[in-house]
């Protein structure tokens, strides 16, 4: 079951792409009207954007809740093609069915099957406004599947900053940053082989994505074995960034069996916490990617290379304690002083425990 965030995430850009086809039913009507203009006589553009925002509610939910999970495991190719097919297959039978219902309303013959059916066959689907609409929604298909993977690449909020061109300066930011590292990943994938350990860190990732969303995370990098994820500094993120390593590690509990069956062994993992000032903005020619540079980032990874040598799994900084309670649920303990390189100055770092 989704957690209630990776839901509302989904819902949104399922909103996201109805808008896009409420506007496009704009295009859609005058394409129809080109080639059947008496389809203007009898409908309104209000009734093509009522069945575009229905089928379109129906369809894309069906695509990102569902079909775009449902292939994930196949090439891009042949996802992408299945996805297509699906998807246009299933606008196609729930525009009939709309259609279908919007003719019967209107019908003013007698309610014979045999009429009624041969009259909606041949004033509707056999018509060149309908094969029209059926290359209209074609496309539609397409340009929904695009942005769905867009959505995906860029992480919620990613496209409305890139289409705003709110990182195309530098933008100086004051983030917390997270590092987590799987342990003992070189020993386990020597003991899995290489491919069934990459399939491990499909799932890996995949089953800690549900943890990000829920408390409202950002995906910066996956390195490796590594994800980094970053939150705004503030102390309601702080709390969400807290939370997001103790439900973290309740999901792998949860999934022990999946794990210990499939490749005989449970990842766990370690991370380590810092807040501080970055720089953001994109970088590149021709693969944009949304970078963040800054003595943060260097500090957050040394802290969590510290995690073997202090013996502690979860270990944060007193820049990211800064002006923060932390609930009595969360047992923060000093550790001490630490040098790292780079700081002329020890800096202070606590372990991070819970029930």
């Amino acid at each position: 079951m989704i957690s209630k965030r990776v839901f509302l995430y989904r819902l949104y850009i399922v909103f996201t792409v109805v808008i896009i086809w409420v506007l496009f039913s704009v295009i859609l009507l005058y394409n129809i009207v080109e080639v059947d203009k008496a389809v203007l006589e009898s409908r309104r553009l209000s009734f093509f954007s009522l069945a575009f925002a229905l089928i379109g509610t129906i369809v894309v939910s069906a695509e990102a809740f569902f079909l775009k999970d449902a292939f994930r495991k196949l090439p891009i190719w042949l996802s992408t093609i299945l996805r297509m097919t699906l998807t246009f297959l299933l606008f196609l039978i729930v525009s009939v069915i709309v259609l279908f219902a919007y003719y019967l309303f209107r019908y003013k013959g007698e309610l014979s099957f045999m009429d009624f059916e041969k009259n909606f066959v041949q004033k509707v689907i056999l018509t060149s406004s309908f094969l029209m609409a059926m290359i209209d929604l074609g496309v539609l298909s397409f340009i929904s599947i695009l942005v769905l993977e867009i959505a995906d690449k860029y992480g919620p909020g990613g496209l409305r900053n890139l289409i705003r061109g709110r990182y195309h300066k530098p933008r100086k930011e004051n983030r917390i940053f997270l590092f987590l590292d799987i342990n003992d990943s070189t020993t386990i994938a020597e003991q899995i082989g290489h491919e069934k350990y990459f399939n491990m860190l499909h799932d890996f990732f995949a089953d800690i994505t549900d943890p990000i969303l829920a408390n409202w995370g950002h995906i910066y990098q996956y390195v490796g074995d590594e994800i980094v994820i970053c939150w705004k500094n503030n102390s309601k993120n702080k709390l969400r960034c807290l939370r997001f390593v103790k439900e973290s590690v309740l999901t792998f509990k949860r999934k022990e069996n999946y794990y210990l069956k499939e490749y005989g062994v449970v990842p766990t993992f370690k991370t380590g916490i810092h807040a501080g000032d970055v720089t953001a903005g994109y970088i590149g020619i021709i693969k944009k990617e949304l970078i963040f540079s800054g003595d943060t980032l260097n500090t957050t990874a040394r802290i969590r290379s510290k995690c073997h040598e202090l013996k502690h799994s979860f270990i944060v900084s007193i820049d990211f304690l800064h002006d923060f309670v932390v609930p009595v649920k969360y047992h923060i303990n000093e550790i001490g002083e630490m040098e790292f390189k780079g700081r002329k100055e020890k800096s202070k770092v606590f372990s991070l425990e819970f029930n």
